[in-house]
């Protein structure tokens, strides 16, 4: 139900008036709608704000573990287009498979957003479309949000007695209370057909070190096309890496999908509480990203649990993320090390991967990695020996 909104600071008997929130989401992200979602079902009166006049999106998939149904509660099958099972990694000549014991999920962003703007909208939430917040400052009772909708005008005047953030990588509300600028990296992909007799339910990851310290990947979204694409160091030269890497391997792109991802940062501020109001980030405007990977869909939502459970239960933010920050830690600490790897380095790596690790990784998900650290090391402890010479010696 999208609705407009006057000013009017007026209190009815349960203390919130027309244009009064218990809680206001700037951004209708999946992490955004998700949170507002919940705070709904916890009896909060929630408002979304959303500066887009429509949610739909440009077309664009992202490949998420098995962990996004445990993070929502219900798997959300209009929105998975396809599933692959084997994940097959290369470096050079080296080159290894491991078949997963639950397929990766193939998810449209396109199909998620409005199946998630939906459930919140269904649990109560209003949501308001085309309303870009410009300001937010301190009032009696909480915060005073202003919208401004296009075409000019006076900007709608909103309360809230707690603001969640979920903006994005350059979010407004992060800024507004001047927490530490993001690391973002540029993604670039392109949508191609996939090579004849090429198994769809193979997911491709190549490492080449002379061009990213990230990976080139290839994710089937059907029987017959797939997103091929690169995290790259930064945007000047993205394009040109995708392209002459498609060349290489004979692909020719339909159409290109790009985007700028936050990485994470553990010591960056995401939560404020001034006199008892508390701001929130979520999603990408928290990078609750896995910056192995830069996958944040799964993180972001599991985020959105935390902090609709902080704001409804009256409960520390920081307590209710110990086990998402703890995974996103290893993360971390992993690329540290991946970071100084040469090309040579992840070639040997993958020669270590043998059948014993190979179960091991195909039982565990991306996002469950602090869970399975020690089972990967006891497996492989040569790995660990791999990564010690590179981090001493680099």
């Amino acid at each position: 139900m999208q609705q407009s909104f006057e000013s009017d600071t007026h209190l009815d008997a349960g203390g919130l008036g027309r244009g009064w929130y218990d809680v206001i989401v700037v951004g209708g992200s999946c992490s955004g709608l998700r949170t507002a979602e919940l705070l709904a079902i916890s009896g909060k009166r929630v408002l979304v704000l959303e500066r887009k006049r429509v949610l739909e999106q440009p077309e664009r998939t992202w490949i998420v573990t098995p962990h996004l149904h445990r993070v929502l509660g219900f798997q959300p099958h209009e929105a998975i287009v396809h599933r692959t099972g084997v994940m097959r990694v290369i470096a050079g000549r080296s080159e290894r498979e491991v078949r997963l014991q639950v397929p990766d999920l193939v998810v449209e962003r396109a199909r998620i957003l409005p199946m998630l703007a939906q459930r919140a909208q269904a649990a109560g939430a209003d949501l308001l479309m085309g309303a870009a917040t410009v300001g937010i400052v301190m009032a009696p009772g909480g915060f005073r949000v202003l919208a401004r909708r296009p075409g000019g005008g006076e900007p709608l005047v909103l309360h809230a007695r707690d603001l969640i953030g979920a903006d994005g990588v350059k979010s407004m509300v992060a800024q507004r209370f001047q927490t530490r600028a993001q690391r973002a990296v540029p993604i670039v992909q392109a949508r191609v057909a996939l090579p004849a007799g090429y198994d769809p339910d193979v997911t491709a990851v190549w490492f080449d070190r002379a061009r990213t310290r990230f990976f080139y990947w290839l994710i089937p979204e059907s029987t017959t096309t797939g997103a091929l694409g690169l995290i790259a160091e930064s945007s000047d030269h993205a394009r040109e890496l995708l392209d002459d890497f498609m060349r290489e391997h004979g692909f020719t792109p339909i159409s290109y999908q790009g985007a700028m991802i936050p990485l994470h940062q553990p010591f960056r501020r995401i939560e404020w509480n001034l006199g008892g109001h508390r701001v929130l980030l979520v999603g990408d405007a928290a990078a609750h990203v896995k910056v192995t990977t830069v996958g944040g869909l799964v993180s972001g939502l599991w985020g959105a649990q935390a902090a609709a459970r902080a704001i409804a239960e009256q409960r520390s933010y920081r307590t209710e993320l110990r086990t998402l920050h703890a995974e996103l830690h290893v993360h971390d600490l992993m690329r540290w090390v991946l970071d100084r790897f040469s090309q040579s380095d992840y070639e040997q790596m993958l020669g270590l991967i043998g059948q014993g690790l190979q179960s091991i990784l195909g039982l565990h998900n991306r996002d469950t990695v602090a869970q399975s650290k020690w089972s990967l090391l006891a497996a492989q402890p040569r790995i660990l020996a791999l990564a010690a010479r590179v981090v001493l010696f680099s």
